[in-house]
């Protein structure tokens, strides 16, 4: 008796394990989206200037040490942030709607969102 419940207690935890293995694999690409959006939001907070670069492309600068230099400079104070949609718009592009409180003052930006490689890209510096 006791043999199978150790064998029942070995199945059980070896399906949880593949089932959170499983599960990061499994997200939809609006998830792997939001995760995108929040990961950038939470850099901009914390003035996080590696993921603020890693999650953008930033068509201001095609060199990323440039991109660096240029967000060390970043004066405003970003003190809350939320996402207020995320939709998509074909097969490799999202656009997500945000909330920026920076120096005070509530904004609402659109962004894109484009599958580059492997990756979601937020597109930054274009001109709308």
């Amino acid at each position: 008796m006791f043999r199978i419940r150790k064998i029942i207690a070995s199945i059980t935890l070896m399906l949880i394990i593949l089932t959170g293995c499983s599960s990061e694999a499994s997200l939809t690409n609006e998830e792997k989206v939001t995760g995108v959006v929040n990961n950038y939001l939470e850099a901009l907070e914390s003035k996080d200037i590696s993921a603020m670069v890693k999650y953008t492309d930033d068509l201001r600068f095609p060199d990323k040490e440039e991109q660096k230099k240029q967000y060390k400079n970043i004066e405003e104070e970003i003190t809350d942030t939320k996402i207020v949609e995320v939709k998509q718009v074909s097969e490799i592009e999202f656009k997500a709607t945000v909330e920026i409180v920076s120096d005070g003052k509530l904004n609402e930006l659109t962004f894109p969102i484009q599958k580059q490689e492997e990756d979601w890209k937020i597109i930054v510096g274009q001109d709308f």
